[in-house]
């Protein structure tokens, strides 16, 4: 194997070892978290500018009906003075402010609308993100107990499939031996009947000393008879 090869190995061996490390429940978790939590940043963020443009929205309102209070005042004064052509030009500058007043009110109601929805949206998400901190220690209680089950399987397969193991190692022993038993009562079988020598002397030899007694009687008897002992 090269130096390139090796290397490449290696380096495929970090890798799983880095995803492992991704893969656990707690990093995921607190990456999940720190997910939720910019989330919550950012909508904070946007809605409190949206907040900003509301009230800048009801400042302005509320200075055009100044405003027009002021000039509608004015109006009031003029008239007291009997100058009724100045009365009548404060009262349309009045009224331009009252104009603008009414269109903000429109924009400024919807922005408020606006603002109370995001802020309800914010408060789901606080919710969400205290939910979330709060399962955190009882979702890894249950990773770690699945963990645990687990790795009890695994022993136990592995345990199991040793001891099929050596059940079957004890087997063949027990057959080998066996059949060596049988072999060598065979090897004594076949020692005895072929063991070599004349087939028909070993008959005689099953007859023993029955054969060799007669013969000796007989030869007594003989003998007697000749010697006059009969």
């Amino acid at each position: 194997m090269s130096i390139f090869s090796r290397l490449f190995k290696v380096g495929q061996a970090g890798a799983n070892k880095v995803l492992d490390k991704i893969e656990s429940p707690e990093l995921m978790l607190d990456q999940a978290i720190r997910d939720k939590e910019k989330q919550v940043r950012e909508a904070k963020q946007s809605v409190t500018k949206c907040i900003a443009t509301e009230r800048q929205t009801k400042a302005l309102l509320e200075k055009e009906r100044a405003q027009a209070r002021d000039w509608e005042i004015k109006a009031e004064a003029a008239l007291r003075a009997d100058n009724e052509e100045l009365a009548a030009k404060a009262l349309a500058r009045s009224t331009d402010y009252e104009s603008k007043a009414d269109e903000l009110q429109d924009h400024w109601e919807s922005q408020r609308d606006q603002v109370d929805e995001l802020k309800s949206v914010i408060r789901k998400m606080d919710d969400e993100l205290a939910e979330y901190k709060r399962n955190k220690d009882f979702i890894l209680a249950q990773s770690r107990a699945a963990d645990v089950k687990k790795k009890m399987y695994d022993a136990r397969a592995r345990m199991s499939k040793k001891s099929n193991s050596a059940d079957d190692l004890m087997e063949r022993i027990r057959a080998k031996a066996e059949h060596k038993s049988y072999e060598a009562d065979a090897s004594r079988e076949m020692a005895e009947s072929f063991g070599g020598g004349d087939s028909l002397e070993k008959e005689f030899e099953g007859l023993g000393g029955a054969v060799s007694s007669s013969a000796v009687q007989d030869k007594l008897a003989a003998l007697k008879q000749r010697v006059g002992k009969a």
